[in-house]
């Protein structure tokens, strides 16, 4: 996650949010479905390769949506916006690992146990929930379709751009 946390803006700005967060969800969908697939025959490739998706699609995930959050509130909100979306990046994993726990707990004969146990695909049809909200996000200038974001602006600009004349809305300073 360390490694592939800088190549993510760069990302994000050629496909903007909604299509780099797609794809960071389908690679944390495929990493957990590796895992999944794991037996007591596994080789430190497989296993490698799958916790490589998963790291690669977690942390596209959290850039995409640190990004989201705090470039396109207003700025007067931005402080707030950011703290919520940390409180928010903290609750998540917290309510991962109790779900998972949970159902290790409710299947019979080691439900988390890859290649037998129903917890991993549960929790790839989980993070497979994340595409519906990351087909939600703002798209880039050459990909408008969805949600506009506020203001009218594409996502070249950080920030909203100014109100409309006549609007009551105040103008936000583009950073």
């Amino acid at each position: 996650m360390v490694l592939g946390a800088p190549l993510c803006p760069p990302l994000q700005r050629r496909f903007g949010p909604r299509r780099t967060a797609a794809a960071g969800a389908g690679l944390l969908t495929l990493g957990v479905l590796g895992l999944a697939r794991l037996d007591s025959t596994a080789g430190p490739l497989s296993v490698g390769v799958a916790a490589a998706l998963l790291g690669a699609g977690f942390v596209t995930l959290m850039v995409v949506a640190t990004s989201v959050v705090v470039h396109r509130a207003p700025e007067a909100h931005a402080g707030v916006a950011g703290g919520l979306q940390q409180t928010a990046m903290n609750i998540g994993p917290a309510l991962g690992v109790a779900t998972a726990t949970l159902l290790v707990a409710l299947v019979p004969h080691g439900g988390f146990v890859p290649a037998r146990g129903a917890a991993l695909p549960v929790l790839a049809v989980l993070a497979a929930l994340a595409l519906p909200a990351a087909l939600a996000l703002p798209g880039t200038a050459a990909d408008p379709v969805g949600p506009a974001p506020s203001g009218g602006a594409d996502w070249e600009g950080t920030r909203p751009g100014p109100a409309a004349p006549g609007s009551r809305r105040r103008p936000c300073v583009r950073s």
